[in-house]
């Protein structure tokens, strides 16, 4: 058969950008450095194009491993929606305790902002989003702009603050989770990440409610009813200080669901994360 089509061009064509170096770092007991790297949705055509919003997407992993390309087929949803995704690593409790995680997280959201043109990213749009332990680092990127002893690094020229927050099921209260340092959970050890000498201490640190005030961002939170490896005690937390400050936040409860399941990444909750950012961007938060 033989045919000729007329066709017309409705969708932009992306690239996928893999292993883009954003953070050199210590390694291997302070010895040695290595290379934090970043896998980047983008348009295929990137010459005069105007900025787009963007996604900082951080994968979950309790804090011990974590991936910059395992969710990236789920982000494409956001980049058929018009948005620059980036997913990118940080260290984990093998590499360096905290802050070392949210030190590179914003690393990333710098990198982004100084090389916005070069991704078409309007830099006053980025979204970081992220799910379990990535949901800790994302809530505490939207509430720490004030902690500056955590942008290390390069691009120091520009800051690390974001424009709104998307939380699945994240640890944000550490120091009431269950996941403790006495705690029967042996693939979550937070001593681990945070440390054995410096847990107490640490543990008030890397609690996102303990930063909560009335500069935070707008954020969307997203956690199962049966959740027992983060209970949803967490998030009803976070929801609370939020409001609290008069900060505007979406709060989704997903009936039945357990940590981490499919129910999450299904289109009808996407589309709800997808219409909160656009809320955003477009400036209609009411």
């Amino acid at each position: 058969m033989e045919k000729e089509l007329s066709v017309k061009i409705e969708n932009e064509v992306l690239s996928l950008v893999t292993d883009i170096t954003f953070s050199c770092v210590p390694d291997w007991y302070n010895s040695i450095f290595t290379d934090l790297k970043m896998n980047l949705i983008i348009p295929k055509h990137r010459n005069l194009h105007k900025g787009m919003p963007a996604i900082l997407w951080l994968c979950g992993g309790a804090y011990s491993v974590v991936s910059n390309s395992a969710w990236m087929p789920e982000m494409m949803y956001f980049a058929r929606k018009g948005f620059v995704v980036a997913s990118a690593e940080y260290r984990t409790s093998n590499k360096a305790i905290f802050p070392a995680g949210i030190i590179d997280v914003k690393s990333a959201i710098r990198y982004l902002k100084v090389h916005a043109e070069k991704f078409c990213i309007d830099p006053s749009m980025i979204f970081v989003m992220g799910e379990s332990a990535g949901g800790t680092y994302a809530s505490l990127a939207g509430v720490t702009k004030k902690i500056k002893d955590w942008d290390q690094g390069d691009n120091l020229n520009v800051d690390s603050s974001v424009a709104g927050v998307v939380d699945f099921y994240g640890i944000v209260n550490i120091e009431t989770s269950p996941v403790a340092k006495n705690g029967d959970v042996p693939s979550w050890s937070t001593v681990a990440f945070l440390g054995e000498d410096t847990y107490d201490e640490n543990a008030k640190n890397a609690s996102a409610v303990n930063y909560v005030d009335h500069d935070s961002v707008p954020f969307l939170i997203l956690h199962g009813t049966k959740d027992t490896t983060v209970p949803i005690a967490q998030s009803d937390k976070l929801y609370e200080k939020l409001n609290a400050n008069h900060i505007y936040t979406e709060y989704y409860k997903i009936k039945d669901a357990e940590h981490g399941e499919d129910y999450f990444y299904q289109n009808e909750v996407k589309e709800l994360v997808y219409f909160f950012l656009k809320k955003i961007f477009d400036g209609n938060l009411g």
